[in-house]
């Protein structure tokens, strides 16, 4: 279904839970209650909150990593501290916000593609601010976007184009935000690269070029070398894989929580304090896992006809798993046959279980 009418659907049922959707190489969380927004989260790093921190000046990377060190041993929300701290009065902080969770939310209005599912009456279990943002104003903005979009792309294929002035132009003739992105226009910044400058959306951006460009003040050109840095973000931080796993298990997606874990223990074997903190993550994903544990003795069956499940893109595990229930083997007698660990296999049979696709057969 259309991404706009996903949304109307959760906002005129008034529904409150997660609204996941999962992309090519993206997945994104729509936090609801009671059919309003109240928050958002996304795997893509330029949409976590220390992009919009560092890109848009308010706290260097350095001080980024002594922050979220503060943030682990405290518990205390990122916002929340640079507030304590004096670094971003409240309204600062709640304008971050409210464009981080916006242009997260816009975006998906332009993918093709994606699988989605709702989890009723499920919210993240740490704390976050609520925005309590209307579904209609969010769909009417995002429509318009897609249909802006659309008609940009021809001209700006990505916003790491860098556009140039060719001929003079009278900026007071400009809206006053608009001056200040026209003041970064120097033939060197991207239009990313200007939008973090400006503290706008990168769309506002790029309608202005776009503009100009029509109107032959500007020239867009593609970057001869582009940068790969992304501000407030490592690829290779333990941070974002640990909270990752976390958010995962707050969710309750179990085995992907598991799969966060293990690469976090594998990329930093030889740092105690981080193995540390993965033991925890494993500790609290256990225990989830124990409150809704299956008797060993229970017999799984499919709970979808076999033709449907070929069409399904398993994995090898997925589908050595899904071989051996017959509507006979018990749980304990399929788990003595997976090539993986006893905790690894009882996460992917919960998995599947939660996905529809396995099932506890009733006996009687």
């Amino acid at each position: 279904m259309p991404f706009a009418d996903l949304l109307q659907w959760v906002s005129q049922s008034r529904k409150t839970g997660t609204l996941i959707i999962e992309g090519v190489r993206v997945t994104k969380k729509i936090y609801f209650r009671d059919g309003l927004v109240i928050a958002a989260a996304s795997d893509n790093p330029k949409e976590f909150l220390s992009y919009y921190l560092v890109g848009w000046g308010i706290i260097g990377e350095t001080e980024l990593e002594e922050l979220l060190d503060m943030q682990n041993k405290h518990g205390v929300l990122l916002g929340e501290m640079l507030s304590i701290i004096g670094r971003l009065t409240e309204d600062e902080l709640n304008h971050i916000l409210l464009t981080k969770t916006q242009e997260a939310i816009l975006d998906l209005f332009v993918w093709d593609e994606g699988e989605f599912r709702f989890l009723d009456n499920i919210l993240p279990t740490k704390q976050f601010v609520p925005l309590n943002l209307q579904v209609d104003v969010l769909v009417m903005e995002g429509v318009r976007r897609k249909d802006e979009i659309e008609r940009i792309r021809p001209v700006i294929p990505a916003s790491s184009w860098i556009p140039r002035v060719v001929k003079p132009f009278d900026k007071s003739q400009l809206s006053p935000m608009d001056r200040v992105m026209a003041r970064e226009i120097d033939g060197e910044k991207s239009i990313e690269k200007i939008a973090l400058a400006a503290r706008v959306a990168e769309f506002a951006v790029m309608q202005l070029v776009f503009e100009g460009v029509k109107l032959g003040f500007f020239e867009v050109h593609p970057p001869s070398e582009e940068d790969q840095t992304i501000p407030g973000f490592s690829k290779h931080s333990w941070r974002v894989l640990l909270k990752k796993g976390e958010d995962e298990l707050a969710q309750g997606n179990l085995l992907k929580a598991y799969e966060s874990l293990e690469e976090l223990r594998k990329k930093y074997e030889d740092h105690q304090e981080i193995q540390q903190l993965a033991t925890g993550l494993e500790g609290r994903i256990k225990e989830a896992l124990e409150s809704r544990r299956i008797d060993g003795k229970a017999v799984l069956e499919l709970a979808r006809p076999a033709s449907e499940l070929t069409q399904m893109p398993f994995g090898p595990l997925e589908g050595f798993v899904i071989s051996r229930v017959n509507g006979i083997y018990t749980l304990g007698e399929i788990l003595t046959q997976l090539p993986c660990s006893h905790v690894q296999g009882e996460l992917l049979i919960d998995a599947l279980i939660r996905d529809g696709v396995l099932a506890v057969k009733k006996t009687g």
